[in-house]
């Protein structure tokens, strides 16, 4: 599972991309998204953002 360092850092690189308006995976849905977000918290993915 990861740490709440890890989540953070994911949430600071989220935010920094929104507010550029730019988009690490322009091939994912949203849901696509959500999905890998959720699986990483669980501690079953890789970091989404990696």
């Amino acid at each position: 599972m990861p740490t709440e360092n890890e989540i953070n850092n994911v949430l600071n690189e989220c935010s920094e991309r929104e507010e550029l308006g730019e988009t690490k995976y322009p091939g994912m849905t949203y849901e696509q998204g959500v999905k890998n977000a959720i699986e990483w918290l669980q501690g079953y993915g890789e970091n989404p953002m990696e």
